[in-house]
């Protein structure tokens, strides 16, 4: 089944932060962005712009699950 278009459009603009650091900040060593974001900006958005909407998606959808997750044990 091909994603809707809004959530490619969501996943692409939230994984623009993404590649930028983590929503609950720095860059976590277990996260698979963290080498990617030691890079310049522009190499990390070139690279973001090479992957296809279902590699966005399920990388947004990792981080999602991944920040989710997160919340959730720090409140705890």
């Amino acid at each position: 089944m091909k994603p809707q278009v809004s959530s490619i459009l969501e996943a692409r603009m939230g994984m623009h932060g993404r590649i930028l650091r983590c929503p609950l900040g720095g860059n976590p060593s277990d996260c698979p962005l963290h080498e990617i974001r030691k890079w310049p900006v522009e190499k990390r958005v070139a690279w973001l712009n090479t992957k296809s909407d279902t590699e966005v998606i399920n990388l947004y959808d990792y981080h999602s699950n991944c920040l989710e997750q997160k919340l959730v044990s720090q409140s705890d």
